[in-house]
């Protein structure tokens, strides 16, 4: 039978292990400006069409209302008043 400091240790040696797995899932979940430009940006590029860039205005406006319809999941337009987010 095992000594409890050799159990101690496996339990310790494998909440290691899962804490480092954990993080390292995290840190590849970490989604970059490009992450989100460059496959549309490739795409466009195949059907002709200009690439577009990132644009914190936008992106800020995009944050806000999603966390508005977080609680209800209800699609429905913004009224930017035509402009657009920004």
């Amino acid at each position: 039978m095992a000594s409890s400091s050799s159990r101690l240790a496996c339990c310790l040696l494998v909440a290691a292990v899962l804490a480092v797995a954990m993080a390292a899932t995290t840190c590849m979940a970490q989604n970059s400006r490009e992450d989100f430009v460059n496959p549309h940006n490739a795409a466009r590029a195949e059907v002709g069409v200009g690439p577009v860039r990132w644009d914190d205005a936008v992106a800020a406006y995009a944050q806000s209302y999603a966390e508005q319809r977080r609680g209800d999941c209800q699609l429905r337009h913004s009224d930017t008043g035509g402009k657009d987010g920004a």
